[in-house]
């Protein structure tokens, strides 16, 4: 495979069991586009919805023996619980999911504690906040549950 469209494309045609979490979460909004950019509108026996979250999904994935999207902290984290679901694609830039920290204009809304939130998103975007977010979970799972995109690059 040299893409996650690919992968998809293959999941598809041999009907393997796909879970989804069809919460309209990003992550679901992602996978989505995916099937869509795949050509494949999901669907039947093998296509399962099971409007959860992340953690439970993946767990049902594995017990069942299915594909599933999934994020590395997710992953990562519940990893000792795992025993079939082994990380099938990565390294594609479809499968990198950026976040933002983001607060309303407080010249348009009434935001009571918009100094609080501007703090917070500096801080988050400072070098101190950066490496807070790349070394979370380095001691207990011995990798960072989160990286940049830079870092996903260094994985492929």
């Amino acid at each position: 495979m040299k893409s996650a469209v690919d992968a998809y494309v293959m999941i598809a045609k041999a009907k393997a069991k796909f879970f989804s979490r069809g919460d309209n979460s990003g992550t679901n909004k992602r996978e989505l586009a995916i099937w869509c950019l795949a050509g494949i509108q999901p669907a039947g026996s093998w296509y399962v919805v099971t409007h959860a979250f992340m953690g439970p999904t993946l767990l049902r994935a594995d017990r069942e023996k299915g594909y599933f999207m999934t994020d590395n902290s997710t992953y990562y984290v519940k990893k000792s619980k795992l025993k079939h679901v082994v990380p099938l694609f990565k390294g594609d830039p479809l499968l990198i999911n950026v976040y933002h920290a983001l607060m309303p204009n407080p010249e348009k809304y009434l935001v009571r504690q918009a100094k609080l939130a501007r703090a917070f998103i500096r801080f988050v975007a400072s070098g101190a906040g950066q490496e807070i977010i790349r070394t979370h979970g380095v001691e207990k799972y011995g990798r960072p549950l989160y990286q940049d995109a830079a870092a996903e690059k260094l994985e492929r």
